[in-house]
């Protein structure tokens, strides 16, 4: 993959213009649904640039503490590398800014007397969707990208301007970006589907969300093949252990407040 447009005159990352795709079209999805659920255009514009604002925030804040003594060898060059601007640019991980963006949500909602539910659950297939079409700058630029495999699913990658690790330029890898892609589309075509049942109690959707992509991403972090960081008991990445917390979370709170006077 080309991880730029050549103009010429300029080179535009591709990262860039998906994770702006991605932003455009899960905000005309929101536009769509706004009237039926009562949030305006004007309401939707500020809540989402926050969630985009406070995404990239969490993410980064989580890929520092990630990578933290790839930094520098002490604190004062760790500190100063941080702000170095190809540090500012490269490097985010997902799960940071997810609960980064989830505490804003809840914020905002007790701020301006929102039923914090019903919110979440408004933008719940939103975020598949734009995380879908994002995980394709992914795969443009190279990062994120999977472990050497013979599997007839492999691709090459061969530009030097990718991110993929140096070593596996030329070999065959798990493209885990659409692996991942793939799958954020089939969550937004269920809960899309799931948000016009009138009958569902508040908090289905965010949490249906919840539990699907993170049983999703705890198995395609078996094919990645960039750096995770550390590994616990020396085989679960970090994403894996956050996807484990967040589905046992999400099944004690869909039991004690969405199924709790359910049939």
């Amino acid at each position: 993959m080309h991880p730029f447009i050549d103009l010429g005159f300029v080179k535009i990352p591709m990262y860039g213009v998906m994770i702006a795709s991605a932003y455009l079209v899960s905000y005309l999805y929101l536009v769509k649904r706004g009237k039926d659920a009562g949030f305006d255009k004007s309401k939707i514009s500020d809540i989402m640039f926050y969630i985009v604002l406070w995404g990239f925030i969490g993410a980064k804040i989580l890929y520092i503490f990630t990578f933290y003594n790839d930094f520098g060898n002490n604190f004062y060059e760790r500190f100063i590398n941080i702000f170095t601007l190809t540090n500012l640019r490269a490097g985010f991980v997902f799960y940071g800014g997810f609960i980064s963006a989830s505490i804003f949500v809840y914020y905002y909602s007790q701020k301006n007397k929102i039923n914090f539910f019903k919110l979440a659950d408004f933008f719940a297939p939103a975020i598949p969707l734009a995380h879908s079409i994002g995980r394709l700058g992914c795969f443009f630029a190279g990062c994120c990208h999977g472990r050497e495999t013979n599997s007839f699913l492999g691709v090459v990658f061969t530009s030097p301007y990718c991110e993929v690790d140096v070593s596996l330029i030329g070999h065959k890898i798990h493209p885990t970006q659409l692996y991942e892609s793939i799958g954020n589309f089939m969550i937004f075509l269920f809960l899309n589907r799931l948000s016009k049942n009138k009958n569902l109690k508040e908090g289905s959707l965010i949490f249906g969300y919840f539990i699907s992509y993170s049983f999703l991403r705890f198995i395609v972090e078996f094919f990645r093949g960039d750096n995770r960081g550390g590994y616990w008991l020396g085989y679960f990445s970090q994403a894996q252990l956050i996807s484990i917390l967040v589905i046992i979370f999400s099944f004690i709170f869909l039991r004690f407040y969405v199924w709790k006077n359910k049939k």
